[in-house]
């Protein structure tokens, strides 16, 4: 051990292959010894047991923040990643296991959270441990082996009838063309709002889903980003709806003044869509509209895993419940038709 000429003991000790300095400000050489030698167990007990979740989380969070707007954090992460990091903060990562996940996930069911409430907080918890493997920190992510109860509250959205469905696939000017498009990508709303002429590929007939519009307030917002990597994608531009999109337009496709300068604020975009449902006596939401697109992706019989990757979901479970739903709706009609039957 060195007394330095800024007056602090310095001692280098090797561990793990490495050389690692202690340093105190203690005034005698006998504190000092005391004062690294308490220091060197501190430091092999962290280096035993790794990092805090409070740490990585931390670290996944400033990179994060990065790549997302400050608005889309505040609506979409923020809130989420603090009740997270409260919980798990000072847990060693590498030692959190999948059932300590799962049970964290049982609290906010009994706090009564509806399931898209519940899933946004196992994405987060989910990337911030993704991150952890690809930084060396843990070697499995234990938040894969967990999955979502399928009979968790939500609002239940019903599937477009296919009256609903004929109406929609047979209008297709002004503000029509926006639930046309819904139905015939699966694009989310924030996604179909964000579409420009340069997303649309003619030639390929592709349609690349890798912006959308958020609303802060009435202002609408354009994010270059998605909030999660799977939902970037290339989605098929279908013959239906390739024969009605104007093959040459500035901007956005759906705009303010139809010019494509600016994307619709959401007063607007909420007058024509109650105006588009009045005028052809429907009910529905564009959320409605990606499960028809669901449906038909189940009826043409498309594997899962292709409709996750068209639709965009994160995680495929969500996808396959989806096709469950669709399932049971027509285990359903199918029972109306057989006993409206009579020989």
């Amino acid at each position: 051990m060195k007394k330095r000429p800024d007056g602090r003991y310095c001692r280098k000790i090797k561990i793990n292959n490495k050389f690692v300095f202690f340093y105190s400000n203690e005034k005698t050489a006998k504190q000092a010894v005391k004062d690294i030698e308490r220091q060197l167990l501190e430091y092999k007990e962290k280096d035993r047991n790794g990092k805090t979740f409070g740490m990585v989380a931390d670290e996944w969070n400033t990179e994060y923040r990065d790549k997302v707007t400050d608005i889309n954090y505040r609506k979409n992460t923020k809130a989420a990643y603090e009740y997270i990091l409260k919980y798990f903060e000072n847990k060693y990562i590498k030692d959190i296991s999948a059932i300590e996940i799962y049970n964290f996930i049982q609290l906010l069911i009994k706090r009564g959270y509806y399931k898209k409430t519940i899933a946004n907080y196992k994405s987060i918890i989910n990337m911030i441990f993704q991150y952890a493997v690809l930084n060396g920190y843990i070697k499995f992510n234990p938040v894969a082996d967990i999955r979502l109860p399928n009979n968790l509250p939500q609002n239940k959205r019903e599937i477009p009838t296919s009256e609903e469905l004929k109406i929609i696939s047979e209008h297709y000017n002004g503000f029509d063309l926006l639930p046309f498009f819904i139905l015939y990508t699966g694009c989310r709303r924030s996604e179909a709002l964000a579409i420009r002429n340069s997303d649309i590929d003619f030639e390929n007939r592709l349609i690349k889903i890798r912006n959308h519009i958020i609303h802060n307030g009435n202002r609408p917002v354009f994010e270059p980003v998605l909030k999660t990597e799977s939902a970037e994608r290339d989605v098929i531009l279908l013959d239906k709806l390739y024969d009605v999109l104007p093959k040459k337009f500035n901007g956005f496709l759906f705009s303010m003044d139809g010019d494509g300068k600016e994307p619709l604020t959401k007063c607007a975009y909420s007058k024509r869509w109650n105006s588009y449902c009045k005028k052809y006596n429907l009910n529905i939401t564009a959320h409605q509209l990606r499960h028809g697109y669901a449906t038909m992706l189940f009826e043409a019989d498309i594997d899962v895993k292709d409709a996750q990757e068209l639709m965009g979901h994160s995680d495929i479970t969500l996808t396959r419940q989806i096709y469950t739903h669709i399932r049971n709706e027509r285990k359903i009609e199918t029972a109306k038709k057989l006993n409206a039957f009579a020989f």
